[in-house]
């Protein structure tokens, strides 16, 4: 979650990758889950308030911060 942020706020050609998307025909079968969609389901926000979010590094800190303590045993 952390790196999405970092990705998000400078441009490179990581950001290129992880935003174009692909020509042709989608495959058969079950579609494969995909970092962005892990991302917004971790962080329970649709993907255009996550992608604003990561642009402000406090906020997407503040966001990330207690992503894990939910699922940590007590």
């Amino acid at each position: 979650m952390k790196y999405y942020g970092h990705l998000r706020r400078h441009d490179s050609i990581q950001k290129r990758l992880l935003e174009g998307k692909i020509d042709g025909r989608r495959g058969r079968g079950r579609r494969r889950q995909t970092w962005l969609g892990n991302i917004e389901e971790t962080s329970q926000m649709k993907m255009c308030e996550v992608c604003e979010t990561a642009l402000d590094r406090r906020r997407w800190r503040t966001v990330t911060a207690h992503l894990g303590d939910e699922m940590a045993p007590s």
